[in-house]
């Protein structure tokens, strides 16, 4: 009787080792895959700021006439003229937020669009587009920092924009979470004086 006792309390124990073990390692494999959607996150931040810092700061750029570098201006859209490339061409560039994907599981995943072409031909225009955008709002201010009420006043452009995850990771400092109180890895931008020179040269 005690030698099955024995065996009985062994794998009791065994069980509740296996338990932790499994516990112990989903634990280390929800933390890296949290780690790792972070860093993508950051990384697709740096590389969309910086692009959309490069194009802004060219608007205008060998445009002769002030009244045709800004061509649209909307909360999730803009479009303006400038040499980007610096290869003398004048260029059209739009910026554009795109409708929500159902081809992830995040239900606020957007596609932000980058599209640059020669002004005078729409044809072959290199267009781009950047997954993951969940917020990209843009305001346009005057020379007084109030808001633009034409295309021409138009003098700072105000930028914010936000990154997630496409999937759910758990919360590293909150171990015990469900998966339904999981939440996405995020990243959150604003530039509130982002200004090309050539805006304020015609300002």
């Amino acid at each position: 009787m005690a030698v099955i006792l024995d065996i009985v309390g062994s794998v009791v124990i065994a069980g509740f080792v296996l338990l932790m073990g499994l516990r112990m390692n989903s634990t280390m494999v929800n933390s890296r895959d949290s780690f790792n959607a972070d860093v993508t996150v950051q990384q697709n931040m740096v590389a969309l700021v910086q692009a959309i810092e490069f194009d802004f700061r060219k608007m205008g750029y060998k445009v002769t006439d002030p009244t045709e570098v800004i061509l649209a201006a909307d909360s999730d859209h803009v479009r303006f003229a400038g040499d980007v490339n610096d290869d003398g061409v004048i260029d059209t560039v739009d910026w554009r937020l795109g409708p929500y994907l159902a081809a992830t599981p995040n239900p606020n995943d957007r596609t932000l669009y980058r599209r640059v072409s020669p002004s005078a031909t729409m044809g072959g225009a290199e267009i781009v587009g950047i997954p993951g955008v969940t917020q990209f709002r843009l305001r346009y201010l005057n020379q007084e920092s109030k808001p633009a009420l034409t295309l021409g006043q138009i003098w700072l452009v105000e930028t914010t924009i936000r990154l997630e995850s496409p999937w759910k990771v758990q919360d590293r400092t909150v171990l015990d979470q469900a998966y339904e109180n999981w939440g996405y890895s995020a990243a959150f931008w604003r530039q509130t004086r982002l200004a090309s020179r050539n805006l304020k040269r015609h300002g």
